[in-house]
């Protein structure tokens, strides 16, 4: 039973050409979402300056019992509507500038809210790629992560087909509705992720995917995840998407280097040369950096630091850190510091957040 709240939040979906921007434009008008059905036609001049007045007049002459019957249709193909409003809400997407304002879902929607690393990678794997993929997703599951992937062929499939091999759970995010499928050639996998796991899409059932919503739901792969694992990816791989996306939300990336001689390596090794402190060479690596196995960390040979580095990884232990902070902190010349926290990074003993903020 859904809340009035969630009822027109569900109702905006049916409008093809209402875009997220222009729908939360749309509900600042209102206190709460449920009065937009209630008092639509109360806010003519603001509501059709935000969407025009054609898909305005759509809104005014749309029938509101079609509601009703649009959600009974929904509850017999299995599908749950997650809204913002929503208590089920992931807390993960709450806070994400660009968050979907509803997810349709089938399966097991308790999945959004446990620790959980997105794979994702090229759709043409080498068969280095894949031994890779498979060797990541198996250990991860083993150890209770959920594996969240977009459901394209290559690595995304792999990446799930292995974790219910392994008898682990998968989080499948389309990049359009369930009745539109793609690639059609995974449409079974989708259904045993849909028994198994969880599908979602923000799209109602009958949108189809296009070359802008593939990208686009990169957004909700990367906020949804813990980590992000990107195992094999070319120089222009949608992989890289996800990638930027995990940045800007503060998530932990991980890549896997490849073959120099590979083209379909060089977007993974061009992270690595960038941000050597997200490679990785073996699952523990990931499991050791999202505090999963306690015995493993034991084992990792302790790290050498100078006196400085010390200094700056003492400072560090009780909480993130502005550049600023650490400079008034340490009493280090500017020059010394930047070399100091570039070489840490490098070591992958800090990460550098937005905002010049740094944390162990």
């Amino acid at each position: 039973m859904y809340s009035q709240d969630e009822k027109a939040l569900i109702w905006l979906t049916l409008f093809n050409n209402l875009s997220l921007n222009k729908a939360k434009k749309l509900l600042n008008l209102f206190i709460k979402p449920s009065l937009i059905l209630e008092n639509i036609e109360l806010k003519n001049p603001e509501i059709a300056k935000i969407v025009g007045d054609e898909l305005y007049n759509q809104m005014l002459d749309s029938d509101k019992n079609i509601l009703d019957s649009y959600i009974n249709n929904l509850n017999q193909k299995n599908i749950t509507c997650i809204t913002i409003k929503s208590e089920s809400y992931p807390n993960k997407l709450k806070n994400l500038d660009e968050n979907p304002l509803i997810l349709f879902c089938k399966g097991d929607i308790s999945l959004l809210k446990t620790k959980s690393v997105a794979i994702v990678g090229t759709r043409l794997p080498t068969a280095y790629g894949r031994f890779v993929t498979e060797k990541f997703s198996k250990t991860l599951v083993e150890h209770n992560l959920t594996i969240i992937s977009g459901l394209a062929s290559g690595v995304d499939k792999i990446a799930h087909e292995q974790a219910l091999k392994s008898g682990g759970k998968t989080i499948a995010v389309l990049g359009g509705g369930f009745d539109n499928m793609y690639p059609a050639m995974n449409t079974n996998l989708a259904n045993e992720i849909a028994e198994k796991g969880l599908l979602i899409s923000e799209y109602r059932p009958n949108v189809f995917p296009t070359s802008y919503t593939f990208p686009f739901r990169n957004r909700i792969i990367a906020g949804l995840s813990d980590g992000v694992l990107i195992t094999e990816a070319g120089e222009k791989s949608g992989a890289l998407h996800t990638k930027n996306y995990a940045l800007e939300y503060g998530r932990e990336l991980f890549v896997t280097p490849g073959n120099i001689n590979n083209l379909k390596c060089i977007g993974t090794n061009r992270i690595i040369k960038s941000m050597q402190g997200a490679c990785v060479t073996e699952p523990e690596d990931i499991l050791i950096k999202l505090g999963i196995n306690a015995e493993i960390k034991k084992k990792v040979v302790t790290v050498q630091t100078n006196m400085t580095e010390k200094l700056i990884l003492t400072e560090l232990e009780d909480g993130e850190k502005s550049l600023e902070n650490l400079q008034e902190i340490t009493k280090l010349e500017t020059k010394i510091l930047n070399s100091c926290l570039t070489m840490l990074q490098i070591r992958g003993l800090i990460r550098k957040l937005p905002g010049n903020i740094y944390t162990i």
